[in-house]
C-alpha cells in the first residue's frame, strides 16, 4: 500500500512539472469536455457514442449479441453521418486487454516526454468496480485461512 502511495506521490509531481511546461492549446481543452461523460449522444441505431474528433468517434455498439467498442472515422453523406473504412471495432475481451496495457502506455508516454490527462471516473461507476475488486481478492485469502484450521482436526491417520 505504501509503495502505491509512493508511486502515485511521484506520478503527481511528475504530472505537475509535465503540465508547467506544457502550455494547454484549445483542442486539449476540447477533447477534456468529451471524455468527461458528458458528451455521450446516441446515433440513429440507438448505440451510444463520444465525439472524439471532427470526423472520429468511440462508440459501443452489439453485434451478433455481442458487444462491441469501436474507433472509426465517419463521413457526411446526404446529411446522415455514415461510418468510413478507417477504423476498429473490437470485442469486449479484446478491449479489456487495451485497457490493461494503458498503465504500461502511460509510462512509454512519459518516457517520450509525453503526458496523459488521467479521466474522471463516477462513483457510481468504476469507483464501485475497484471497491467489489478488493473485496474479492481478499475474500479467497480468507476462504483459505478459514478452510486450513478445518481441515487439521487433529486426526492422524495411518
Amino acid at each position: 500500500m505504501a509503495s502505491i502511495k509512493k508511486r502515485c506521490s511521484q506520478n503527481n509531481d511528475v504530472q505537475t512539472q509535465q503540465q508547467k511546461k506544457v502550455k494547454p492549446d484549445s483542442s486539449s481543452k476540447n477533447n477534456n469536455n468529451n471524455n468527461n461523460g458528458a458528451e455521450r449522444k446516441v446515433d440513429s441505431n440507438g448505440d451510444f457514442y463520444w465525439s472524439l474528433a471532427r470526423s472520429r468517434r468511440l462508440t459501443v455498439s452489439s453485434y451478433k449479441g455481442h458487444t462491441m467498442v469501436s474507433v472509426r472515422e465517419y463521413y457526411e453523406k446526404d446529411g446522415q453521418e455514415l461510418p468510413g473504412k478507417k477504423g476498429i471495432s473490437l470485442p469486449l475481451e479484446q478491449f479489456n486487454a487495451l485497457v490493461q496495457l494503458l498503465p504500461d502506455v502511460e509510462a512509454v508516454i512519459k518516457e517520450k516526454g509525453g503526458s496523459l490527462e488521467r479521466p474522471k471516473y463516477a462513483e457510481t461507476g468504476a469507483a464501485a468496480d475497484r471497491e467489489g475488486n478488493e473485496t474479492a481478492e481478499s475474500e479467497p485469502e480468507k476462504a483459505g485461512e478459514e478452510s486450513c484450521p478445518g481441515s487439521d482436526d487433529g486426526s492422524v491417520e495411518g
